[in-house]
């Protein structure tokens, strides 16, 4: 799936952003791929990553719920990568992501800076207006809110796998890329129908 980035859009209504809009398949599919978790399926703008059998496996959200900042812009939905970034996380995985961040901290601290400015375009240019002139407290959480609402400006920080996964996948890239690519193997299920994807129509 071809993905545009532009974080300075001048003269567009809205910023190209990601991925591309759900159909009747994808939504069915989700519900049953988040079955059991907090799901609200009307913050989902677009799909924005699929596995290889066509399926959902990161979506975007939009950045407010009901007039607040929501802090997740990706969401990984793939029941197969969840579990396996759960195994991961029981393994120290977090751990050895905030080792990186040690002894990386710029790229990480830019890396959520940019994550701040995807949510911020998500928005329309009418939105930014009002909640820069009648919602100070609103626009200042979400200007300085990276990876999951992490707060970049204290040197961001990993807070969990399933996140930085997700963020990494939609993106296509991420300060510990290549340390995240040997994590999550194998990447692709052997069948879907063990994962709650297949749905019948």
């Amino acid at each position: 799936m071809k993905r545009t980035l532009s974080f300075f859009s001048r003269g567009r209504i809205r910023p190209l952003l990601f991925g591309e809009p759900l159909n009747g398949r994808d939504r069915s599919v989700l519900l049953r791929q988040m079955k059991g978790r907090v799901f609200d399926p009307s913050l989902v703008s677009a799909v924005v990553r699929r596995c290889p059998k066509g399926f959902p496996a990161v979506i975007q959200c939009a950045p407010l719920k009901k007039g607040k900042p929501f802090p997740t812009s990706f969401w990984l939905t793939c029941p197969w990568l969840v579990r396996l970034c759960g195994m991961r996380e029981s393994e120290g995985a977090v751990s050895v992501l905030e080792e990186t961040l040690k002894m990386n901290r710029a790229q990480w601290t830019a890396y959520h800076c940019d994550a701040a400015r995807i949510r911020i375009l998500s928005l329309t240019p009418a939105e930014r207006r009002f909640l820069q002139r009648f919602r100070a407290k609103t626009w200042r959480a979400l200007s300085k809110g990276g990876v999951g609402g992490i707060d970049y400006r204290r040197g961001g920080g990993v807070k969990c796998l399933h996140l930085q996964v997700a963020s990494w996948l939609a993106v296509g890239r991420h300060p510990a890329k290549e340390l995240l690519q040997r994590m999550m193997l194998p990447r692709v299920c052997d069948a879907s129908s063990k994962w709650e994807c297949i749905c019948s129509f």
